[in-house]
């Protein structure tokens, strides 16, 4: 009998040992090292990150203040604003609406957006389905706005922001081009049909279900939840920053409910909420018919990147960023494996570069590539097609703005176009010629973009401060159209303001 004992007190023994072995196999120490070197040269004021395999969380720290000045430690249920990863939770939220027979995501969207309406523009029409909104293809452009607590700078609310930039600069279904405005019509489309607020409805149909505690939209009436504060490059604290598109990046998490909501993702286990095939379909899917020029042969599900292969592994991701916030959620469903990674500083490069370190220490074979969603770009000068002049012009509301696009075999580009300044525009109406050289000139197949200072009479752009202008550009043929994005040259992001453009090779 004392025999039996013993043999099984050491078999219980055993047993301890080889349960807290296959917890602890894993070594983190050097990313807990890189991230101590980054919170010593003060790169960051604080970073969360996380990882689970199989269904469990087997690693999940803090480090550093989310509140500097008042020496709060950050912890794994302080909350962090996600920036666009804000977006996978949204497409969750329009699938339970599909889920519960709400919504037909194959439906035109504008069955389900109440008054508003998508704008024409230079005859491009089309019926943009919610799933060209979902994986953004539906044709609209480039869009932020952004409001800050300590300025009085109004903002426009999603409905006015969308009547005036709610334009279809390609016809739906036909080229990616991602879009806060359409993840903000989302979130708008929620709204109208679930009867209640965006905030209110993923709160009880997603948050709460997931057990999901300290995760909301924006302002949380929880005064019980720690939010970590937002610093700029300097570790200057930023007040309040608010987007007027929730659905596309003003949602808050904590690192412990992040990877909770990736691991949701993954599991292979139909929930009451979203059955498997459900989740599965929104990081699988795929329009054949689009041009998907970004990230390296990638292409945009509901609400994630999808790369089928990075280096043998199929990885499915959203990353978000904008003042005072970096976050990735990164999945390896094959593997089981979802990583989340959360800073309050706009620091991308050192948040992937943890994400990938994370990755690797829990799959040793895999070496991730940089994500970086110019990989597949190169100098206009590899496909001579583009040699020569384009004239076009700029359309702001009713005003055409004459312009040419002149491209060099030197692998110089000029923008020669007649530049309103506010003052001249709206008093004088006296244009004057301006000529510049493009920062960038860069080409994927038929996708072009561009980058060049200078000014365009929109009542919206604040012209206080000079403006980058940025082209996005698609070529048919002899044709290159797409949008110019107005965006403030200022320390702070404000707006990223989308414009119709046209050329025609002379």
């Amino acid at each position: 009998m004392k025999t039996f004992h013993l043999i099984l007190l050491l078999f219980i023994l055993f047993c301890n040992i080889s349960f807290s072995q296959s917890a602890n196999n894993f070594d983190f120490s050097p990313v807990e090292k890189e991230i101590q070197t980054a919170l010593n040269t003060k790169e960051i004021p604080s970073i969360v990150v996380a990882v689970s395999k199989n269904g469990k969380i087997i690693y999940e720290k803090a480090f550093g203040y989310s509140d500097m000045e008042h020496k709060i430690k950050a912890t794994v249920t302080t909350s962090y604003q996600l920036a666009s990863v804000s977006k996978v939770f949204t497409a969750t939220g329009m699938m339970l609406l599909q889920h519960q027979k709400k919504i037909d995501i194959h439906a035109p969207a504008e069955k389900y957006m109440a008054d508003l309406k998508f704008k024409e523009v230079d005859g491009i029409s089309s019926e943009v389905k919610v799933i060209d909104l979902l994986n953004h293809t539906s044709g609209l452009g480039t869009y932020f706005q952004l409001h800050y607590g300590d300025e009085s700078t109004k903002s426009d609310s999603f409905q006015n922001a969308f009547k005036k930039y709610g334009s279809l600069f390609h016809p739906a279904g036909q080229v990616y081009e991602y879009s806060n405005l359409g993840y903000g019509l989302l979130d708008y489309i929620i709204e109208v049909q679930s009867g209640t607020t965006f905030s209110s409805f993923v709160e009880k149909e997603l948050f709460n279900p997931l057990r999901l505690k300290n995760t909301f939209v924006h302002q949380s009436n929880k005064n019980n939840i720690q939010i970590a504060k937002k610093y700029d490059a300097n570790l200057n604290v930023l007040p309040e920053i608010k987007t007027n598109t929730k659905g596309a990046g003003d949602v808050y998490s904590s690192i412990h409910d992040l990877i909770s909501f990736g691991m949701f993702h993954i599991d292979n286990n139909d929930h009451n909420i979203l059955s498997a095939n459900e989740r599965l379909l929104m990081r699988n899917y795929k329009n054949k018919n689009v041009l998907y020029p970004n990230y390296d042969e990638s292409f945009y599900g509901f609400g994630w990147n999808i790369k089928p292969n990075d280096h043998n592994y199929n990885i499915v991701w959203h990353e978000g960023g904008m003042m005072g916030v970096s976050s990735m959620l990164k999945l390896i469903p094959d593997e089981d494996i979802a990583i989340a990674v959360i800073q309050n500083v706009y620091n991308p490069t050192f948040c992937q570069k943890i994400t990938n370190m994370l990755s690797k220490i829990v799959l040793p074979e895999y070496h991730p590539a940089p994500i970086n969603p110019v990989a597949d770009y190169t100098s206009y000068t590899s496909n001579p097609s583009y040699f020569g002049k384009w004239k076009g012009d700029i359309k702001i509301d009713a005003l055409s703005i004459p312009c040419t696009l002149t491209f060099k075999d030197n692998g110089d580009i000029i923008m020669d176009y007649l530049d309103y300044t506010y003052q001249s525009y709206f008093t004088q109406n006296n244009p004057i010629p301006n000529k510049t050289f493009l920062a960038m000139g860069l080409v994927n197949k038929n996708s072009f973009l561009g980058m060049y200072p200078g000014d365009l009479p929109s009542e919206d752009i604040r012209h206080e401060f000079s403006q980058f202008l940025s082209l996005k550009l698609i070529k048919e043929g002899n044709i290159l159209s797409g949008i110019v994005v107005a965006l403030a040259a200022s320390e702070r992001e404000y707006y990223a303001y989308p414009y119709y453009i046209k050329f025609q090779k002379e």
